[in-house]
């Protein structure tokens, strides 16, 4: 099935300096990234100055569950459908013109793995920064989804001139999402159900396409948010100085986990066992942060 409209092969012959320009906005809409905003949104939350206000423990669970959601939909339907990415071997090539520092970088980038379709940046992109703009209290609605709108485009396009999807990637990527997304905020409403939904939808993908090491990711991040999020505590509203404890924390909680996973290279299954147990630590960590920061 070609899903070619000859946008894709346009975008891709502009020049080198605008590639490597979008090889950097297209950072906006990887995982890494959502990851570690949703993470610091949570942790922060209204502690955080100007952009925290109204943020609660609860909205920013959310965000960390939309990140999970964006995993476990994106790799789902990329293992039922199973189409390949489009030909990008100039857009790749171009990399030979970049200087040292840069050219690995952008490689990495332009070199896209797995199946095409639909777009996981365009996914990932509408559900978490559009949870985001639910999410948070700063400004006016219409202002806050509007700046999502205008992040959700940049990296789409991203996605179409790197040469990685094609528009129908990126189309159906977000119109999937919106809906994932508008089930999460009106429908599921509470971490719980979200990470249950999560955890149904990535073991239908392990069902799907078979077990790798991203769909066990995905299965443990649904499987520790929903662990973590039902037999925790109540977590506290954070303090500016529990905040901060608890990001130092959770940077060295996440470090330790990720160098676990990439060092070690253990089997799929014990991947997604250590993803369920980062999660499952990332959520409980301000009740350890906010106690340090009340004894200090």
């Amino acid at each position: 099935m070609s899903r070619g409209v000859g946008v894709t092969e346009l975008l891709t012959e502009l020049p080198t300096a605008v590639l490597v320009c979008f090889a950097v906005l297209t950072q906006l809409g990887d995982f890494w990234f959502l990851a570690v905003a949703s993470l610091l949104a949570y942790w922060l939350g209204s502690a955080t100055p100007w952009l925290g206000r109204g943020l609660t423990r609860e909205r920013g669970a959310m965000v960390v569950g939309l990140v999970a959601t964006a995993a476990a939909v994106g790799l789902g339907l990329k293992a039922v459908f199973a189409f390949p990415r489009p030909p990008n071997a100039a857009v790749v090539a171009a990399a030979a013109d970049l200087p040292w520092p840069v050219r690995p970088f952008y490689e990495s980038v332009v070199t896209g793995r797995g199946y095409g379709f639909p777009s996981g940046h365009a996914t990932s992109a509408v559900l978490v920064w559009g949870g985001f703009a639910w999410a948070l209290r700063v400004g006016r609605r219409r202002q806050r989804y509007a700046v999502a709108a205008a992040a959700v485009a940049v990296i789409s396009l991203s996605r179409l001139v790197l040469g990685v999807h094609y528009l129908v990637d990126v189309v159906a990527g977000a119109a999937i999402a919106a809906g994932a997304l508008w089930l999460a905020v009106t429908r599921l409403r509470t971490p719980a159900r979200l990470f249950a939904f999560v955890t149904v939808v990535a073991v239908a993908g392990v069902v799907a396409g078979g077990l790798t090491r991203d769909t066990a990711g995905a299965v443990g991040l649904g499987v520790g948010g929903l662990v973590a999020w039902t037999v925790l505590e109540p977590v506290p509203e954070p303090t500016r100085r529990g905040g901060a404890v608890t990001s130092v924390l959770g940077a060295v909680w996440l470090g330790a986990i990720a160098a676990g996973v990439v060092l070690v290279g253990p089997p799929d299954p014990v991947v997604g066992g250590l993803v369920a147990v980062g999660t499952a630590g990332a959520l409980a960590l301000p009740l350890v942060g906010e106690r340090v920061a009340k004894k200090a």
